[in-house]
C-alpha cells in the first residue's frame, strides 16, 4: 500500500504542517505502508528533513514572479501559484502511480486542487485547522481544542469521517511513553527549568525578545533556560548572541531529537500557540503562551479560556506571570494533562487502517478494522462474537453486552498492541480476525472465527491466509501464536494443515489449552 503527503513548510508557513506530517508517515511505515512526499521549495523549507528520514520526496521547483498566484483563500499565497498549476506540476510527478491515501495538509489547497489529483488516489486525508474552504475527502482530521462538528457540515461530504480534538494530535511515540514520569515530575512543582519553543523558525525574532525581558527579570539566578530553535531559524545568531548577555544559565538548542525528554524535565515552558501545544499538554508542561500567527487564535483563546495556558497579548507581560508561577503551575498541568494523552497518532492510524489484500486463488479480500464499522457492522460483530457456535470455545463464554462492545471498541481506537478486523470477500462478510500482544517484527498472537451466519463454507482457510499474509508481510512479524482449547479437535487439525505446530500445553480456567505457533518462511 502507498501513501503520498502533500505538505509544504517555510519561514512563512513555519515547521509544524511538516512535523505533524512526518509523525503520522512514521506511524504509516510502522504498518507496512510506503510513504512519500510532495513538498515545494519555499525559504527555509525542511525538505532535507524529510529525505534523513528516509522518505522519498518529490520537490516542486519555486516559483519566481509567478503570475498565476491566486487571493481566493486566505492562505493562497502559501502555495507559491494557482491551485491548477500546482495540481499539474504534482501530476507530472506522480502521474505512473496510483496511492491507496493521500494526506494532504496545507491552508492554501481545496476541493479545486483536490479534484485535479483525484484519478491519482483511492482515498483522501485532509489535516486542517481552519474549517474555512471546501474538500472532498473521506477524513478529516482538526487537532483543534473543542472545535464542533457543525463548523465542517457545509465544507466536507455527507460520508466524510471527522477526527476531532486534541484527542487525536499527532505526536510522536516518545511523548506518551514519558506521559507518567514528566506528570509525576509535575506534582510539587519548583521552578528550576524553564524552556522557551517560539516554532522551527521564529521568523520575527520573539525569541530574542523573549530573553532580553527574562533578563530584567526577579526570577532566581539559578534557574536553568533551554532555548529550543530550528536549525534553519533565521536569528539563531541574534538569540546565542542574546543568551550570553542576560544573567542565567541559557542553552541554546538546535534541531533537538529529544523534545520528549527535555519537556519531560523542564518545570514551566514559554511557547508559541501551534502544533507543540499539544506536546506540552500530554506532559502536563505549565506554559505560558504567546499568538505567533492569527490562525493560531482560536485555539490560544479556547485553551485560555479554560485556564490550561497563561495567554500574553505582549512579551511585557512575561516576568510578572513567570515571577507568580506558583500561584497556577500545579492546576495549570493538570487541566493541560487532561487535553491530551499523546496516543492521537495511534487513533487516527486506526481510523485509517481499513486495507485490501489479495490473496492467491481467491483474489481481493476486505480488512475492515473494528474502529472505523458503521452501526449494522458494530451489531453484526457483536451478535457474531455472542453466537453460541463462536463464544463457546472463547476464555470469556459470556454474553457480550452492548455496553461492554462499545466500551471495547473506544478502547481498540488507541490500542497499539491489539487490531480487530471484520472480513469482507465479494461484497460478503465472512468472518472476523484480531491480533493481541503486538510486537513488531517479532511476534503476535492472533484468532480467527468465520461468520456463524454465512452459508459459505470453507471459509476458515481463506481467513487464515488473510491473517497470516497480513501478519508476516504487513505486520512484518517473525511468528503467530494462537491458543485453542485441546478437545478443539476440528480447529488444531484445521491449524496443523496450514502449518502451525503445537509448543506448549497449559490450564487456563480448568480447561486445558493447547500453544501452536506459526513462523515466518524466509
Amino acid at each position: 500500500m502507498k501513501a503520498l503527503f502533500r505538505v509544504d513548510s517555510s519561514f512563512d508557513i513555519g515547521a509544524g504542517h511538516i512535523m505533524r506530517c512526518l509523525t503520522l508517515a512514521e506511524k504509516f511505515r510502522e504498518n507496512g505502508v510506503t510513504v512519500e512526499f510532495l513538498s515545494r521549495e519555499h525559504p527555509g523549507n525542511l525538505i532535507e528533513k524529510i529525505v534523513n528520514s528516509n522518505f522519498v520526496v518529490h520537490t516542486l521547483d519555486l516559483k519566481k514572479n509567478e503570475k498565476e498566484n491566486e487571493t481566493r483563500l486566505k492562505y493562497s499565497h502559501w502555495l507559491g501559484t494557482s491551485q491548477k498549476c500546482d495540481a499539474f506540476e504534482c501530476i507530472e510527478h506522480i502521474k505512473e502511480y496510483y496511492y491507496e491515501w493521500l494526506i494532504v495538509d496545507h491552508y492554501a489547497i481545496d476541493e479545486e486542487w483536490q479534484n485535479y489529483l483525484k484519478p491519482y488516489f483511492n482515498k483522501l486525508f485532509v489535516i486542517d485547522d481552519l474549517s474555512d474552504r471546501s474538500h472532498i475527502c473521506d477524513f478529516l482530521l482538526d487537532q483543534t481544542y473543542k472545535k464542533k462538528e457543525s463548523l465542517y457540515a457545509s465544507l466536507v461530504p455527507k460520508g466524510c469521517k471527522l477526527l476531532l480534538g486534541p484527542k487525536y494530535g499527532l505526536l510522536r511515540s516518545e511523548f506518551a511513553e514519558l506521559r507518567t514520569r514528566s506528570l509525576n515530575l509535575k506534582k510539587n512543582p519548583q521552578i528550576k527549568n524553564l524552556m522557551i519553543n517560539m516554532g522551527g523558525f521564529d521568523s520575527t525574532n520573539l525569541t530574542t525578545s523573549i530573553l532580553h525581558h527574562i533578563g530584567k527579570s526577579r526570577l532566581s539566578r539559578e534557574i536553568n533556560i533551554d532555548v529550543v530553535m530550528g536549525l534553519n531559524a533565521p536569528f539563531l545568531t541574534a538569540v546565542k548572541r542574546k543568551a550570553k548577555e542576560i544573567p542565567f544559565k541559557v542553552n541554546v538548542l538546535e534541531d533537538v531529537k529529544n523534545m520528549a525528554s527535555l519537556m519531560s524535565t523542564s518545570d514551566i515552558a514559554i511557547g508559541a500557540s501551534g502544533t507543540t501545544t499539544w506536546e506540552r499538554c500530554c506532559l502536563g508542561l505549565p506554559t505560558i503562551q504567546v499568538v505567533t500567527a492569527s490562525n493560531q487564535e482560536y485555539l490560544a483563546q479556547s485553551l485560555a479560556r479554560n485556564n490550561v495556558i497563561k495567554l500574553v497579548d505582549t512579551i511585557d507581560e512575561i516576568n510578572e506571570i513567570l515571577e507568580n508561577s506558583e500561584e497556577w503551575v500545579e492546576y495549570s498541568s493538570y487541566l493541560a494533562a487532561k487535553v491530551c494523552d499523546g496516543l492521537g497518532s495511534d487513533r487516527v492510524l486506526n481510523n485509517m487502517s481499513d486495507i485490501e489484500i489479495s490473496i492467491e486463488g481467491y483474489g481481493h479480500v476486505q480488512l475492515n478494522n473494528y474502529v472505523n464499522l458503521d452501526s449494522n457492522e458494530h451489531n453484526l460483530v457483536l451478535d457474531m462474537r455472542n453466537h453460541t457456535t463462536i463464544r463457546n470455545w472463547m476464555h470469556n463464554r459470556n454474553l457480550i453486552s452492548k455496553k461492554e462492545h462499545e466500551n471495547f471498541i473506544e478502547k481498540l481506537e488507541s490500542s497499539t498492541k491489539d487490531k480487530y478486523f471484520l472480513i469482507k470477500f465479494k461484497d460478503s462478510v465472512i468472518g472476523s480476525i484480531n491480533f493481541s500482544k503486538i510486537k513488531r517484527n517479532e511476534s503476535l498472537e492472533f484468532g480467527i472465527y468465520s461468520n456463524p451466519f454465512s452459508d459459505k463454507k470453507g471459509l476458515g482457510k481463506l481467513l487464515e491466509s488473510v491473517a497470516t499474509k497480513y501478519a508476516f508481510e504487513i505486520l512484518k512479524v517473525k511468528k503467530i501464536n494462537l491458543q485453542v482449547y485441546d478437545d478443539n479437535k476440528r480447529a488444531i487439525k484445521f491449524y496443523l494443515s496450514t502449518g502451525f505446530e503445537p509448543i506448549e500445553r497449559k490450564k487456563i480456567k480448568s480447561k486445558n489449552v493447547v500453544t501452536m505457533v506459526k513462523r515466518v518462511h524466509l
